[in-house]
């Protein structure tokens, strides 16, 4: 069995998707007999609270990195000076103290594999400078490829010191591991390294799925349409579906709630969505615990997937819970990309709209609101079987270090 060193940024009790994959893999290679111990931040970095207790029970180590208040200080429109110096984003400031400190933990919990997560580049950077000090094994999963592959960019010095740590961690990661087809074929292609790649798919937790009760809402007679995470201008633009959302309310005189969960938006786009909706009810609601989020998503009428073409190589994390969830699915998205491919075969409950096509996005509202969900099988689509992969690639590790 390996002792694991997951290197992360930002862990439990902090809450992200990207945390969700990450304490998944740590619950469930445990089960396969697999130790696994975490370096990550101070809590006051990632703005928590945190014990000795808490931490000595998940096996959770920390390092320094300037607290979430000084960042906020030293961001301000005024003096936004960790900003110019941030080349590796908001944790730049942890790398040389968790390096230190994870070379050290190498040596005193006789780490044998180190694990970490992009797209933080400061814990790949990390990780990778452990790996290679300590002469240790290294696989850094890939939820998204880098910016540079899908975006036309600007090169400019934080491009290309992030290029530049991309670059080692690609070079020296013993194994890479992505979460679909496209982002397989991107990586290999713009690195050369189809020999060393593992496809991990993102999937739903069974365990967090199996804990959310059915009941039903107050208010039966509202439709509510939930839309859980971020939106912004480019790439996923909420403003065409409050535009097909808002002529269904008045076309068919429909009470139409539509919730957004998650980041507030810039002030701007509040501004043309209130400008938009008239007959239309719109709520933004902050962040909540998973649970309590796919609770709601539960109870919602419809729930919204909003992707356009430039996240072609990647499918959410949600998208595999709302399809878990068995509730009605409206998804704007590239019709060339991985969650296009993958919902076409889940159709029973997906109204698909073409994300660069506001007469489709208008169809696609009027069709989603009159489907009613069917029970879907999709346990092959949980991280419980998507880790098959995972744990197959870390048991023939470990048989390479005990034949040493």
């Amino acid at each position: 069995m390996s002792n694991i060193l997951l290197i992360t940024s930002e862990y439990k009790p902090f809450n992200s998707s990207g945390i969700g994959r990450l304490s998944f893999f740590q619950r469930y290679l445990e089960e396969q007999g697999h130790n696994v111990f975490i370096l990550t931040t101070f809590g006051t970095a990632q703005g928590i609270k945190s014990t000795k207790e808490y931490d000595e029970k998940n096996r959770i180590y920390r390092a320094y990195s300037l607290s979430l208040f000084s960042r906020r200080v030293l961001s301000n429109r005024r003096f936004p000076v960790y900003l110019k110096i941030a080349k590796l984003g908001k944790y730049d400031t942890w790398v040389p103290f968790a390096v230190r400190k994870g070379v050290s933990l190498v040596t005193q919990l006789k780490i044998n594999l180190v694990l970490s997560s992009f797209p933080d580049f400061a814990s790949v950077c990390v990780a990778e400078k452990i790996a290679t000090l300590s002469s240790t094994k290294l696989i850094t999963d890939f939820r998204d490829p880098p910016y540079w592959i899908y975006d036309q960019i600007q090169v400019d010095k934080k491009t290309l010191k992030h290029q530049s740590v991309i670059e080692k961690v690609v070079r020296n990661s013993d194994q890479v591991i992505v979460c679909t087809q496209e982002s397989r074929k991107s990586l290999s292609n713009f690195y050369d390294i189809g020999e060393k790649i593992t496809e991990v798919n993102n999937g739903y937790d069974l365990d967090v799925i199996s804990a959310i009760i059915d009941s039903n809402r107050v208010n039966q007679d509202v439709v509510e349409v939930v839309h859980i995470g971020s939106f912004y201008s480019k790439g996923r633009d909420i403003k065409p579906a409050v535009i097909a959302l808002e002529k269904l309310a008045i076309e068919k005189q429909k009470k139409i709630h539509f919730r957004l969960i998650g980041d507030a938006p810039d002030d701007e786009t509040i501004r043309e969505i209130n400008e938009v909706a008239k007959s239309l009810k719109i709520s933004i609601e902050p962040p909540v615990p998973v649970i309590q989020a796919l609770t709601i998503a539960k109870q919602a009428d419809v729930l919204l997937l909003l992707q356009g073409s430039r996240f072609d190589r990647q499918i959410p994390t949600k998208l595999y819970e709302y399809l878990a969830l068995n509730r009605v699915i409206w998804a704007i998205v590239g019709i060339e990309g991985e969650t296009h491919k993958l919902l076409k075969g889940y159709m029973e409950n997906v109204v698909l709209s073409n994300y660069d096509d506001q007469g489709d996005i208008d169809d696609g509202a009027l069709k989603s609101l009159g489907l009613e969900a069917k029970y879907v099988d999709c346990l092959k689509l949980s991280r419980q079987e998507q880790a098959k992969n995972l744990i197959n690639l870390i048991d023939s590790f470990s048989k390479d270090l005990e034949s040493l």
